[in-house]
């Protein structure tokens, strides 16, 4: 069974606003109850399957030539 988090919410936000507008502890326990009865709701969904899949390519490092011959490519080179 698949339930809609935002039904689930809606739920939630209504009983916290009926434990707010309750005078007595006993019923505002009560309506607190409720809202962890339905964060357990959903809790225990499945997570949905939303993995992406990312390619990563082998990063290739071009080898540095040094040689100890001062007449390199650069124009650093004496």
């Amino acid at each position: 069974m698949n339930i809609l988090v935002t039904h689930v919410l809606t739920k939630m936000e209504e009983e916290i606003a009926k434990a707010k507008h309750t005078s007595s502890p006993q019923t505002m326990r009560e309506h607190m109850y409720a809202v962890r009865a339905l964060c357990d709701v959903i809790l225990q969904q499945p997570p949905a399957n939303t993995s992406t899949i990312v390619a990563t390519q082998p990063t290739t490092k071009e080898r540095l030539d040094i040689d100890g011959d001062a007449n390199g490519s650069s124009l650093l080179d004496f």
